[in-house]
């Protein structure tokens, strides 16, 4: 009997029964470990479903898995079954621990907000936060009232979740994003869309709030001065870095950009985070703060005009890097970087220009000598700050 009647046989997609299969398992062996180990969430009618919708539950139960990976070792197995002790070797699943956290953060944002929008089938749930919580929340959204158009801002409707999840989804991969995603549900879409994978780079919620409080003004006054590529770069680097490129206009950012860029690469977008920082660059040659490129990022307007008015221009680059390497990077950014500590800096550019060179080789004698600088003031800081 012929076959040329029968329609071909449909293709295994072999992604998609992978995808079902860790889906399963997260709701099924995975969902009823979390519940061994936190026995207060059996309190919930749906667990699964209120820890996917509550970013807080959903960031301890990853956080679980990471701590107590003991606890899961036989259902975190390759082909072989055998037990997969890194995040990255692909599991029986065909995919790495890392990317299945990937699929549960962009789960928990979709199902947050289901939660907080509703569905076009389903209205709104009562989202819960703690007092902190709902406290910087609320100045986000006042943030976002008063910084950018009531047409921009979310709104509840059927499709608002959607839309909200439309725009982040491609930017959640790890789990420390999961406590951010009620704040990243107060950015509007559209910023969203245009930040792209810039949305990365917002680690805090005092990062989002920052964000918020640029406006709109900032951020097309700073697509006015950049290039489109320039733009694109410091939207996935540092989009705080609009309210800088505003402050400065367009002359005096083509000046900066032309002195210091090739040398900073991305981190120039960080330096234009902070104003005060800017504004005490105004006033410097391009040869100056070529000098100090490597560290403007890090530096506070104070330091740079202390720089400037007690050391000579090659010694500029010695100081900050022997004072980096000696205090350690904690230190260093807490006396020099924003706002620092102007009592030290002062202090610090004193001794240094006090010092004693020998006019055969100052710059050596200038690396030879800071370390005990530095070091005088790490044995004893109250009595550095003393003169003693």
């Amino acid at each position: 009997m012929s076959d040329k009647g029968k329609p071909a046989a449909k293709a295994v997609d072999k992604d998609a029964q992978n995808r079902k299969e860790i889906i399963r398992a997260i709701k099924g062996p995975v969902t009823e470990r979390v519940l061994e180990l936190i026995p207060a969430l059996k309190s919930y009618d749906d667990p699964y479903g209120t820890v996917m919708a509550t970013p807080d539950l959903l960031f301890a139960c990853l956080q679980l898995v990471t701590t107590r990976r003991e606890k899961f070792h036989d259902l975190i197995v390759d082909g072989n079954g055998a037990p997969v002790e890194d995040n990255d070797t692909p599991l029986r699943c065909e995919r790495t621990l890392n990317q299945i956290v990937g699929m549960v953060v962009r789960s928990g944002a979709k199902a947050y907000a289901d939660h907080r929008w509703g569905t076009a089938l389903k209205p709104p749930g009562k989202v819960t936060q703690s007092p902190a919580t709902k406290s910087l929340l609320d100045k986000l959204a006042d943030l976002v009232k008063g910084k950018w158009s009531e047409a921009e801002q979310p709104k509840p409707s059927p499709t608002q979740g959607d839309k909200f999840y439309a725009a982040i989804k491609d930017h959640l991969d790890f789990d420390w994003q999961v406590p951010l995603i009620p704040y990243f549900a107060e950015i509007p879409v559209k910023l969203i869309n245009e930040l792209g994978k810039g949305v990365t780079t917002l680690r805090t919620p005092e990062g989002i709030a920052s964000l918020a409080d640029i406006g709109r003004h900032s951020m097309e006054q700073a697509r006015k001065i950049l290039s489109d590529e320039m733009m694109r770069e410091m939207l996935d680097t540092q989009p705080l870095a609009a309210k800088g490129v505003a402050f400065l206009g367009k002359e005096r950012y083509e000046f900066l950009h032309g002195a210091v860029y090739e040398k900073m690469g991305d981190k120039f977008w960080e330096m234009c985070v902070d104003c005060d920082r800017l504004e005490a660059m105004e006033v410097q040659n391009a040869k100056d703060l070529e000098n100090m490129a490597e560290w403007l990022h890090e530096i506070s307007g104070e330091t740079i005009n202390q720089l400037v008015h007690y050391l000579q221009f090659n010694q500029i680059p010695i100081f900050l890097g022997v004072a980096q390497e000696r205090l350690g990077e904690g230190p260093f950014r807490a006396i020099f970087g924003p706002p620092g500590n102007k009592k030290l800096i002062k202090m610090f550019c004193e001794k240094t220009q006090r010092t004693p060179l020998d006019p055969s080789d100052p710059l050596e004698d200038l690396k030879r000598r800071l370390p005990d600088v530095f070091g005088a003031y790490l044995r004893s800081p109250a009595d550095f700050e003393k003169g003693l």
